[in-house]
């Protein structure tokens, strides 16, 4: 397993704290190079946001102890009870992110209060500022690094919902549709895991947006766009379940399938594609006669599946004009290395 970018700051900012805490013979210098771990967060915005709500935590909970020790002393019950003080004000307060911090820093400040005296709420506020310092510095000036991650999750998703349909069409040749077989509902969750994580990695990219002006433009909206596209997927197998795919309509929807995955590649590969004369061609062909064995009232359910087949194709395509041609050929050139393993995927099942 590699290691990560995130792993190798740590490692720099808690060497960087306990050497600058033991050359200012602050005690316990490996404090600071704890404190310096929770600096380094996955954005540069929540290790600046981070740092300022920890070190406020921390002054407050030194100056709190050094005060119950200068007044009732360090019994093993008083430091319990400020403790619970110390938790209780910042569950109160919606400070929950700094509440371990501050307990820690109490505990230590009136831990130590008999050996450092007077000295031990400075060295416990001293040792927080160093670490949160170095580790926010370290994570500014070794920015974290999400675009890549953001495109590699944006291609395995399209290319997953793209197997999704071919998963449809083979049911729909082979006359059984339920989304409850292992390898579909396997594919969904997949689809929806992707999804999930790359939404939270856009979301760390926005974050650190003021730190890179002229960059392109956000592909965030990407992963809204495929989420919606799953559930259309879903909205068509539920409606394709009620129908007899025995009906002539199942191979025009089947040629329908195959289009929208046609015009998906080409519009993910950046060139023009007859969207609009699909769009207006996913319904049932209302000039076919059909017998009394597939009257039009079986019709219905090809026109919601249609339906939703469309609604997934006027999502894709929308969500293409939101993103620049730069990030489509990123995209598109991903799609391929990721799309290799859809071949494999296919024909385990077939």
């Amino acid at each position: 397993m590699g290691v990560g970018l995130r792993v190798l700051k740590t490692v720099i900012s808690v060497a960087i704290s306990i050497t600058l805490a033991r050359l200012l013979r602050l005690d316990p210098a490996h404090f600071a190079g704890i404190i310096s771990m929770l600096a380094v967060q996955p954005s540069v915005y929540r290790s600046l946001h981070h740092s300022l709500s920890h070190i406020a935590s921390a002054l407050f909970a030194a100056m709190l102890g050094i005060a119950v020790c200068l007044l009732l002393g360090n019994l093993s019950i008083i430091i319990a009870a400020v403790s619970f003080i110390v938790m209780a004000i910042h569950i109160k307060l919606k400070r929950t992110a700094s509440l371990q911090l501050a307990v820690i820093v109490t505990i230590n400040t009136m831990g130590t209060f008999s050996q450092l005296s007077g000295s031990a709420a400075y060295n416990q506020f001293m040792l927080v500022l160093i670490g949160m310092i170095v580790g926010t510095v370290v994570n500014v000036i070794i920015k974290p690094v999400h675009r890549e991650r953001e495109e590699v999750l944006l291609a395995k998703s399209e290319s997953m919902l793209r197997v999704l349909l071919h998963y449809v069409r083979l049911d729909l040749k082979t006359g059984q549709m339920t989304p409850y077989r292992p390898y579909m509902r396997s594919q969904i969750e997949d689809v929806r895991a992707y999804i999930e994580k790359g939404k939270a990695v856009s979301q760390l990219i926005h974050e650190d947006r003021w730190l890179r002006r002229g960059e392109e433009q956000e592909t965030a909206s990407l992963f809204d766009a495929y989420e919606s596209m799953v559930e259309r997927i879903r909205d068509m197998i539920k409606v394709l379940q009620k129908a007899d795919l025995r009906h002539p309509e199942t191979g025009r929807l089947i040629q329908a399938i195959t289009l929208t995955i046609q015009v998906q590649e080409r519009l993910l590969a950046g060139r023009k594609a007859p969207v609009n004369m699909l769009l207006r061609s996913l319904r049932p062909d209302e000039s076919r006669r059909y017998d009394e064995n597939y009257g039009l009232q079986q019709v219905f359910v090809y026109y919601q599946a249609y339906e939703a087949l469309g609604e997934y194709l006027s999502e894709f395509a929308a969500s293409q004009e939101r993103v620049p041609s730069v990030s489509l050929n990123k995209l598109a050139d991903l799609r391929k290395a990721a799309g290799g393993r859809r071949g494999s995927a296919l024909s385990a099942r077939y």
